[in-house]
Parts: C-alpha cells; structure tokens; sequence
C-alpha cells in the first residue's frame, strides 16, 4: 500500500509492482488533469472463456481532456513492457488482447502502458498517429 494522494478515490492505494507504483508516483499523482483514479479490486472480474481466464485490470481513471471535457472511462492496464511478446506470462498477451476489445465494445477507453509512457491518458489510435506525425516532422 502507498499514500494515493490528492486525486487517489481512497488515501492509499494498493500496487503489485514497482511499475505500478512508479505509475501512480510519476504519473497520476502530478497530472493536474486527474480528477480521481483508483486500483481495481481483485474480485471486480472481466470473465472471459476459461482458456484464457478471467482478467482483472489495473486502473480507472477519471480526467480532464484537452478540452477540458471529463473522460469517465480510462481503463489502463500497467506492464513493465508495452512489447506484449515480451510479457512474462502468455496468458497475459491473451488477457490483454481481450480486453482491448472487449472495452472498445463497451466505447470504453483501454490501453496497455507502462510507468514511462508519456502520454498515456490518449487511445491506443491517437496514441499511434501522434508518433507517426512526429516521425514525418
């Protein structure tokens, strides 16, 4: 458990790893756009088939958009590596792919990052055009 800070839904929150902590340090607690976050709880499951087993991701996330529009549904699942053929389980790849779909039919926003990703409150979509018009300037 960690001090979750001004913007934390409860005064700690709980982390399962140095990249989540780093998350919640580097990330959430000094974005000012933050209006609150919170870990999900263990029990709050996303059943998928047993092949692949139930997931359970990380973090909600409630924010100010750029235009100053609150985005209600953040989801955003922490990895140390955003190379999902890297990750240490191979149901982990699995889970993740599910997810991300399973949330783009709800129209609920779903990323896997990690504690560096710059600007992670922006879409997988958005996030791959932003690099790609850099690489073109």
């Amino acid at each position: 458990m960690i001090e979750a800070g001004e913007t934390g839904l409860y005064d700690q929150v709980q982390v399962d790893s140095q990249v989540e902590e780093l998350f919640v340090e580097h990330r959430l607690k000094l974005d000012t756009k933050v209006l609150f976050y919170f870990k999900f709880p263990p029990a709050f499951k996303v059943h998928f088939p047993r092949v692949i087993g139930n997931y359970n991701p990380d973090w909600g996330i409630v924010r100010y958009d750029e235009t100053g529009r609150v985005i209600l549904h953040l989801i955003r699942e922490t990895k140390g590596t955003q190379d999902e053929s890297k990750l240490q389980f191979p149901q982990e790849r699995r889970k993740i792919d599910c997810a991300r779909k399973y949330f783009k039919t709800l129209q609920i926003d779903y990323r896997h990052i990690t504690d560096r990703t710059q600007a992670w409150w922006l879409p997988d979509d958005a996030q791959q055009q932003l690099l790609e018009m850099r690489t073109f300037t």
